[in-house]
């Protein structure tokens, strides 16, 4: 799959991302019921969450990820995606989802360069290949 393309939008001094990923389930298992909170589901499993967003620096050529400020964490843009499965006999499925990501994850961070990693989980804890953006420079 071809890296998703980066919209970046700008609104004063505040912007966000926009990413679009291309999906497809040969049987229909993407997404989760907000009742979906029984192990594996639960909180604090890596599969309460469906949607993996991490969130990259590149400064002069390295990259790393970016760490909560006075923290060890990473920033992360975890999410759950709603059921999506079909209804009636035939559950392939196949779409697009679309991300609205904050553009700077904190204040303070000025990274010269980021990108996201993007992984799917389905409801039998297949993982989807992580897929990268494309790098997005700043000029601040």
């Amino acid at each position: 799959m071809e890296k998703p393309p980066l919209q970046v939008m700008r609104d004063g001094k505040d912007s966000s991302v926009i990413i679009e990923l291309e999906y497809t389930d040969g049987d229909g298992d993407i997404g989760l019921e907000p009742a979906d909170t029984l192990a594996p589901f639960n909180w604090g499993s890596k599969y309460f969450y469906n949607l993996y967003v991490n969130v990259y620096k590149v400064e002069n050529g390295i990259s790393s990820p970016i760490l909560i400020p006075a923290s060890t964490d990473t920033v992360q843009y975890n999410d759950r995606i709603l059921n999506l499965t079909p209804t009636g006999k035939h559950k392939s499925i196949y779409g697009t989802i679309k991300l609205n990501i904050k553009a700077l994850p904190y204040p303070g961070i000025t990274p010269d360069s980021m990108y996201y990693t993007i992984q799917i989980a389905d409801r039998s804890l297949h993982l989807s290949n992580v897929i990268q953006t494309q790098v997005m420079r700043f000029q601040f």
